[in-house]
């Protein structure tokens, strides 16, 4: 789990205190300087990122849409240069810079202040509050949670067994 990436949504989310949940990705990318523009692109491309343009294929659900814009968006935040996206074909090992893009766009969907309240219910509900596919949900809960995040959520889980 990247602490920059994690360190980057935290400072966009300082920077825009005001965004409600599930977070408005598409106001968060125009405030920071990018446009989203649909596209039809040809599988398997679903998204590119290029200077201040985020493309995004047409006809994807909700929450592959803001899944889209949010690791693009990452991109934006922490890396120089173009990326294009085979969400499909990269399923694979994921390059460091892919990585980063995905525990960045976690954190931007789902804020750990905003997951804490939530952390109790399945990944499906997580998912569905959030509004984000529940394959992202499950990585922000485990694989990309922070150590810290972990450590208040088993404090909460014994407080309530106790109870």
């Amino acid at each position: 789990m990247s602490r920059t990436a994690v360190d980057k949504a935290k400072a966009l989310h300082a920077r825009h205190l005001d965004m409600g949940i599930p977070v408005d990705v598409e106001t968060l990318a125009q405030a920071e300087g990018c446009e989203v523009i649909d596209y039809p692109f040809l599988e398997p491309v679903k998204e590119v990122k290029r200077g201040k343009w985020i493309g995004v294929a047409r006809g994807i659900s909700p929450a592959e849409r803001r899944h889209l814009i949010a690791h693009a968006l990452a991109h934006h935040l922490m890396h120089c240069g173009n990326q294009l996206a085979f969400h499909r074909h990269q399923q694979g090992e994921l390059s460091r810079q892919e990585r980063e893009a995905e525990v960045c766009a976690a954190h931007i969907l789902m804020p750990g202040d905003s997951l804490a309240a939530v952390i109790g219910l399945s990944t499906s509900e997580i998912a569905e509050y959030f509004g984000v596919p529940e394959e992202l949900a499950s990585k922000r809960v485990s694989e990309y949670a922070t150590p810290e995040e972990i450590e208040q959520w088993r404090e909460a889980c014994d407080e309530y067994a106790s109870i």
